[in-house]
């Protein structure tokens, strides 16, 4: 009688989870059907087509569904397995890394939220790898960006620990690498060096934003390929990242900077994150967001690439804009690329397109030059000799935004309305820079968030030294912990005539000068 009762809860929970399904994805043109082998449901539009499976089928089977799915479909993404828990919480524990191996290449959702979407209700926001946590992180590489005598620095490491960061979150960690206790290292007589290390170190954290994540058993331009509907992409995850990368400039006076480029692989570093406020990308679908806009400033541009793919990833359009002093900054040799093309890769670049943005979306603003050619196919009229700002007011007049005039002088106005276009933008880099696209932005009416850029010591709220000035919903001027309420802020709210606060450091999205 028990096990009659189990098939008929079973039975019960897949016809409710197959109703719902058929009505999310009829919004977007999806026809679903009852399957009677191997998955539960498939789903098709297009020449694309989604086979649902359940957590409570034998393991086995679904390990041979999922590859079979891997191998048919050849990294096109034409074809997807999606792997349905009960409760969210189980949903987490099927996408953790140790996991991996047992569905491969699959997708993630469970009933609960499945349950929440069809029915209009408004999706929690996200917390996928459970708070903050501490961890070892190992080098996996540590690449210089634009020659031999570069100060721009690429980090992969890998941290199974961290399995998720949302942006615009950031990590603090260590300059160097985890010490062995003295007892477990070998000592020659007469010969300490390497035992003891007398040269000063840096006593705290340095807080970085995290540039892109990298999930088991899926390529590293799987967005670009990927085109999942867009009233069920909210409740579909890929598997939990196990790979991270993040970039950070090196300051000559600087002492924690320095000593990260010494960093090789292998090594073992402390980290702590995901610090900071989550964005939830999958709300701007219910705010009728319709086009975004992503503005970065150099090193600023970083953390925004994390941002860019988890908008592609929920298939919002976006066009990117670009602020560097020399274009030959960008090129670096990829040592992890799948098929390494020795000094031809280019940071941003590449990982804009791999997230799935267009080359014709792509707009570049070179501060001394104007590159003699293109590259990967970006049009030669998205190139602009002179500074970001300029060019992004330049792209909304051409593209017929409501801005009011051309010069500063007309940014001293009132605000324009919203526009029309349901469009959002968002900016990182020098506090100038995002002081100008604020007001470019706020005369074309285009809702505008900033990620701020502090000195920060503990990351948890603790020291009050990454405060920012801003005004508060009743009017009132007060200061805002970048840390915690932070990094990422609506335009209108900050006061950018800040003289008593700590200054922005070049370093990264969230790095003090060190």
């Amino acid at each position: 009688m028990k096990n009659v009762d189990t098939a008929v809860k079973k039975k019960t929970n897949y016809s409710l989870c197959g109703d719902l399904l058929r009505g999310i994805l009829a919004r977007d043109g999806w026809v679903l059907r009852d399957v009677t082998d191997g998955p539960v449901f498939a789903a098709r539009k297009n020449g694309r087509r989604i086979e649902f499976f359940f957590s409570d089928q034998p393991v086995r089977k679904l390990t041979a569904a999922f590859r079979t799915i891997q191998r048919r479909d050849r990294g096109q993404f034409k074809l997807l397995g999606v792997l349905i828990a009960p409760t969210t919480a189980e949903m987490q524990r099927l996408r953790s890394v140790d996991l991996a191996g047992r569905f491969p290449r699959a997708f993630f959702a469970s009933l609960e939220e499945i349950r929440r979407v069809a029915s209009g209700g408004a999706l929690a926001t996200p917390e996928r790898s459970g708070g903050m946590v501490s961890f070892q992180a190992e080098v996996i590489a540590n690449t210089p960006i634009g020659g031999r005598q570069s100060s721009l620095y690429r980090l992969a490491f890998e941290a199974p620990a961290l399995r998720d960061i949302l942006p615009p979150q950031f990590i603090m960690m260590d300059t160097t690498p985890t010490r062995a206790p003295l007892g477990s290292r070998a000592v020659c007589r007469g010969n300490v060096r390497g035992v003891i290390d007398l040269a000063p170190q840096p006593l705290l954290k340095r807080p970085f934003g995290v540039c892109r994540d990298f999930h088991p058993h899926l390529a590293t331009n799987y967005v670009k390929h990927l085109s999942l509907p867009p009233s069920l992409a909210p409740v579909l995850y890929p598997p939990a990242a196990d790979r991270f990368d993040m970039l950070y400039k090196v300051l000559p006076n600087g002492i924690g900077t320095p000593l990260m480029t010494k960093l090789k692989r292998g090594q073992k570093i402390n980290m702590v994150g995901p610090l900071g406020q989550p964005f939830d990308a999958r709300r701007l679908r219910a705010e009728g967001v319709e086009e975004v806009h992503v503005i970065g400033g150099g090193v600023g541009m970083a953390p925004l690439i994390l941002l860019v793919e988890a908008l592609r990833y929920y298939g919002f359009p976006v066009k990117v804009f670009l602020g560097i002093a020399r274009f030959e900054s960008l090129r670096y040799r990829d040592k992890l690329a799948a098929t390494p093309r020795s000094g031809d890769a280019y940071v941003y670049i590449d990982d804009l397109l791999a997230a799935g943005v267009k080359a014709a979306d792509i707009y570049i603003s070179c501060e001394s030059e104007v590159p003699a050619k293109t590259v990967r196919d970006i049009p030669k009229r998205n190139l602009f000799h002179g500074l970001v700002p300029e060019q992004y007011r330049k792209f909304l007049v051409a593209a017929d935004f409501s801005l009011r005039g051309t010069g500063s002088a007309s940014m001293k106005g009132a605000a324009t309305e919203p526009n029309e276009g349901n469009v959002i933008a968002f900016t990182c880099g020098p506090d100038r820079m995002m002081e100008l696209v604020a007001e470019i932005a706020r005369q074309a009416g285009v809702r505008l968030q900033v990620l701020i850029e502090k000195r920060m010591a503990c990351g948890i709220g603790v020291c009050f030294s990454c405060v920012q000035k801003v005004r508060r919903p009743n009017g009132a001027e007060d200061y805002a912990q970048v840390c915690m309420e932070g990094p990422l802020f609506d335009a209108k709210d900050i006061l950018w005539k800040n003289d008593d606060s700590k200054q922005t450091s070049a370093n990264s999205c969230c790095a003090p000068r060190c």
